[in-house]
């Protein structure tokens, strides 16, 4: 096994262990779209945008249309991620030794993917 192989993998264990370990000790309580201001949910408006831009692709084939849905497909997500609310119950040396290994695993899986290739 290469070096960038072994790098990756215990990487994204350590990622994969320190965001269990993370999510085993919080709750969410609600999730849902962003809203701006408590009042306009920007669920709605991406959810049109992709729509449109889906409606667009079709029809025009044009490669900017290919270049915004995963855009929107982002946005969307991190709208979904920016309205959950989440409750952490533990103490903070508690959050700390659960996202160490989740950070030096982030850490080894950039080392691995800036890794030059082997014999090129």
């Amino acid at each position: 096994m290469k070096q960038k192989d072994k790098l990756l993998l215990i990487g994204t264990i350590l990622i994969a262990f320190g965001v269990f370990m993370f999510f085993k000790s919080t709750r969410i309580y609600s999730w849902g779209f962003y809203r701006i201001g408590n009042s306009v949910s920007t669920g709605g408006i991406l959810i049109a945008l992709t729509i449109f831009d889906l409606v667009f692709l079709v029809a025009t084939r044009h490669k900017i249309t290919l270049l915004l849905l995963p855009v929107f497909i982002a946005m969307i997500v991190l709208s979904i991620v920016l309205g959950t609310h989440l409750s952490y119950h533990g103490s903070l040396l508690d959050l700390f030794l659960m996202l160490i290994p989740a950070a030096v695993g982030a850490g080894l899986v950039l080392r691995a993917l800036l890794m030059k290739q082997e014999g090129a």
